[in-house]
């Protein structure tokens, strides 16, 4: 199946896909179930300059949520599981099944290799840490520590104790799983004592069925996925590139392929994408302006984000601050179908001010003196519960009641 679109259908498509128009949730915790169920996965990551990202991700689509609620309730709920996908994330706990085939394969590569150099340097140390979290479980390697099972020196990413190395390893292999998380502290239990047993005990797919339902759930998670470069949002799915399994999806009718006026570059699409776009189409735009995660994923294909919404946007938390053009937490602003604006934020927990340190208008964009920007700055105060807004011209916004 192939669709010819111009550039406003394909965003009006993609906002559809990723609950950015034409869905309107619930506020509070139970628009946090119904959009975690609809993204079908929420990328996470530790930095709480403005919450963490998955918790951006949420408060783009739902009111009445705050920072830390939506991975709590994920946990404390049993709704998902943290495992990779694109990167880790956060994943509906029925899709667990399938994820146990890449499991049984080895898992995420990079992490697979430092199994053989754990057991090479600190043979031993895995099954000392599995054990000590069978008995002492759920364990954080805090709890390791004090009971002094694997404390080897094991220099690593984000390691250098073998105790750490290995609950990596073990939640790579599957044989324990996140329990839940206490100021982003992981902590760890075994996989069938977490995992609820309906989903622990269902027999997994074969790993060519994971590859072809992991490549039908990104597309899904993403609404249009460019079927060239952007590295980003094809994250650990190189082997579905190299066996060729999206041109034989295409094939098959389990998949649609999109060409877009104007854009050389086709893209990847459910194959009811046709339907989904009349629905769009029939659907107004609303008036609110949404603050978008940097790792969001109507912004995961950074280049496509480019040739498509004429934006062009890089997280620069990691550069130098001598390379960085925007700054260091920088959010995109979306308004109906275009991007408007972005700014770098930072909240200050103790006077619960939010310091908009710079505010960047796109061409025919919105200012920052714009009525729904103010709405949308509002909205977010409301978000991070704080109390004033300090912009870069010096004035002051305070919280309306």
């Amino acid at each position: 199946m192939e669709l010819h679109w111009n550039v406003s259908q394909a965003r009006l498509y993609q906002l559809w896909s990723v609950g950015l128009h034409g869905k309107t949730y619930p506020a509070g915790e139970a628009g946090i179930r119904q959009c975690f169920c609809d993204q079908g996965l929420i990328q996470l990551d530790p930095l709480p300059v403005l919450g963490r990202n998955h918790d951006l991700v949420i408060q783009a689509r739902v009111d009445g949520t705050h920072p830390g609620e939506t991975l709590d309730l994920i946990h404390r709920k049993r709704l998902g599981f943290e495992y990779w996908d694109k990167m880790l994330c956060a994943l509906p706990i029925e899709n667990f099944p399938d994820y146990r085939a890449f499991m049984k394969s080895g898992g995420e590569a990079w992490t697979a290799k430092r199994e053989a150099r754990l057991n090479r340097e600190n043979p031993g140390a895995l099954n000392a840490v599995y054990q000590a979290v069978g008995h002492q479980g759920p364990v954080s390697s805090r709890e390791l520590k004090a009971l002094e099972v694997a404390q080897e020196d094991h220099r690593g990413w984000k390691s250098t104790k073998a105790a750490n190395a290995s609950l990596e390893v073990l939640w790579n292999r599957g044989m324990v799983s996140v329990s839940h998380r206490i100021n982003y502290r992981r902590y760890f239990d075994l996989t069938e004592r977490v995992i609820p047993a309906q989903f622990h005990e269902a027999d997994p797919p074969s790993i060519d069925s994971f590859w072809r339902t992991m490549l039908l759930r990104r597309v899904r998670s993403v609404g249009l996925l460019p079927v060239r470069g952007n590295a980003e949002v094809w994250a650990l799915m190189q082997r579905v590139r190299h066996i060729q399994l999206p041109e034989q999806l295409v094939s098959e009718g389990a998949l649609a392929l999109v060409r877009v006026d104007g854009i050389t570059m086709p893209f990847l699409a459910l194959p009811q994408a046709g339907e989904a776009l009349t629905l769009a189409e029939k659907a107004a735009l609303d008036h609110k302006v949404r603050f978008i995660a940097p790792l969001d994923p109507l912004v995961w294909a950074r280049n496509a984000l480019l040739q498509l919404w004429d934006f062009e946007y890089a997280w620069e938390v990691y550069k130098p601050v001598v390379k960085r053009r925007w700054g260091y937490y920088v959010l995109p602003i979306l308004y109906q179908d275009r991007f408007v604006a972005r700014f770098d934020g930072r909240f200050d927990r103790t006077t619960k001010t939010l310091h908009v340190l710079a505010y960047y208008e796109e061409a025919g964009g919105l200012p920052l003196s714009h009525p729904a920007i103010y709405a949308g700055f509002q909205r977010f105060l409301a978000y991070l519960d704080g109390e004033q807004i300090k912009l870069p011209t010096g004035e002051t916004w305070t919280r309306e009641a």
